[in-house]
């Protein structure tokens, strides 16, 4: 089978791009390579698959160069420089393809040429149809006041081309440089959002100079300048502002409870996808809390989720649905009792998951119910069925195995467990520090426990007392809940 860049790009094409594809070659205006044409034609035979046995670069130099020759000597070089001709014209269709979706593009480069040349009647004509664009829509994303702010930066260089006086009367500029602020923020916002999350995988980063900007802004003053100016704008504004303010202060709940009251009061003026994005994070402001011991969070994180179930915003996400946000509505919904709602929840959502992981979050899931139920036996078959190699909860699963083999007395089988997972939370460099501290935290603890339970010595006891109240571990709940069954007051 051929293999080259070219042909994985001719794969991804589907029939009606092959076919208009083929009139952007013919196009002599785009393509003057008449070789690009027939090499195009000879490959388009074997669309979508290419795996032809007969599909060979002799085959296709023959077709190709044989001209008035039966057998013209076959020339690797020539053939690779066709096959670079004709994967650089297919990068400028998928370019052309891009473009033409994009209608505020094409409407700027165009608003652009026409002030340049100095056509103001044709270019009052098409800035209006692009100022419609936003007039008659609803907010999408930042990069809605990017292009607003792209707009305004129009106007005032067409007011030094047609009209200077026009020009420092206007408030285009002005306009302009707050569009271009809030396109900053929402943006900066975000990138936020993700630098928090990428914390989890042990991945450090240090403060931004976007963040040491952002941290000497008083918000109240600039969502009161905005609101002079438009209710909208400060509606859309206020709800980024308090998302970043809750991510930055994980241990001040007003913060996060503010952001979720303004998401909450303001999501209909998001679109779907954006709606989801904004429901994560506030999600991830929860995770953030339980993190740090505060599993009050699960039954809080569990109804944001639900409220994404509710809205079937998940539906707005393209491809499979992610196995991350999948076990974390489980696990949070096990740790908030809502055991029926988890088992709805996985018999409507386990079929949108990727195919080839579906078995291992529906294991994982039954594993958690399971040991919920006090069903420990069932909940070790369901986590040996699971292959924690690939997937993103294979601490949670160390844990739940190593409780549940407390709870069945296998104290040998337990150790062996547990000496294993210590040595990979020591070696793993993508295990963050914290969840390094909490799952090894959550393994001395349960050795404590051990050792309390069978030997019954004061020392133990003590020692498990001092270690709950200085250290914040993974399953501590589960730790102190064991303990006073073994030492009720």
């Amino acid at each position: 089978m051929l293999k080259s860049k070219l042909i994985d790009i001719l794969k991804s094409f589907s029939y009606r791009e092959i076919n208009r594809f083929s009139e952007f070659l013919n196009s002599p205006f785009h393509n003057k390579n008449k070789k690009a044409v027939i090499l195009f034609n000879i490959l388009s035979q074997f669309h979508p698959d290419y795996n032809s046995k007969k599909l060979t670069k002799e085959y296709i130099f023959k077709l190709i160069y044989s001209d008035n020759k039966e057998n013209p000597e076959y020339n690797d070089a020539s053939l690779r420089n066709l096959f670079s001709d004709l994967l650089i014209l297919s990068e400028k269709f998928l370019a052309y393809l891009n473009f033409e979706k994009r209608k505020f593009q094409f409407s700027e480069k165009l608003l652009v040429e026409l002030a340049e040349r100095k056509l103001p009647a044709l270019f009052d004509k098409n800035l209006k149809s692009a100022e419609d664009l936003y007039i008659k829509s609803s907010f999408h994303d930042e990069e809605d006041y990017l292009n607003k702010f792209v707009l305004e930066e129009l106007k005032s260089s067409s007011s030094q081309f047609f009209d200077n006086l026009k020009f420092y009367k206007s408030d285009h500029i002005l306009k302009a440089s707050d569009y271009l602020t809030y396109f900053y923020l929402i943006r900066i916002f975000k990138m936020i959002n993700f630098l928090e999350f990428q914390k989890q995988y042990n991945i450090k980063s240090e403060i931004t100079i976007a963040e040491i900007i952002i941290n000497e802004i008083n918000a109240n003053d600039v969502l009161n300048k905005v609101k002079e100016k438009s209710e909208r704008d400060y509606q859309i504004l206020s709800v980024y502002f308090s998302m970043f303010y809750s991510l930055k202060n994980p241990d001040n709940d007003s913060y996060y409870f503010e952001f979720k009251n303004n998401l909450t009061k303001y999501d209909f003026l998001f679109p779907p996808l954006e709606q989801y994005g904004l429901y994560v994070c506030l999600t991830n402001c929860c995770i953030q809390k339980i993190d740090r011991g505060r599993y009050n969070f699960h039954a809080e994180c569990f109804k944001v989720y639900k409220i994404i179930l509710e809205k079937k915003l998940f539906d707005s996400y393209p491809g499979f649905f992610s196995m991350t946000t999948f076990t974390a509505i489980v696990k949070t919904g096990i740790e908030s009792g809502e055991y029926e709602e988890v088992e709805k929840f996985t018999f409507e959502y386990s079929g949108k998951l990727n195919p080839l992981h579906k078995n291992d979050a529906l294991n994982y899931s039954k594993a958690l119910i399971s040991f919920n139920r006090k069903q420990f036996s069932k909940t070790l078959e369901y986590v040996s069925l699971t292959n924690v190699e690939f997937t993103n909860f294979k601490y949670h699963l160390k844990i739940i195995m190593l409780k549940s083999l407390f709870e069945l007395s296998d104290y040998e089988t337990l150790y062996y467990i547990a000496d294993s997972f210590a040595h990979f939370l020591s070696k793993n460099k993508m295990v963050s520090e914290n969840y390094k501290a909490a799952f090894s935290n959550f393994i001395k603890s349960l050795d404590l426990l051990v050792k309390y339970k069978c030997e019954k010595d004061k020392k133990y006891l003590d020692k498990l007392n001092i270690f709950i109240s200085e250290k914040s571990f993974a399953g501590k709940k589960w730790i102190i809940d064991k303990l006073n069954e073994l030492n009720p007051c």
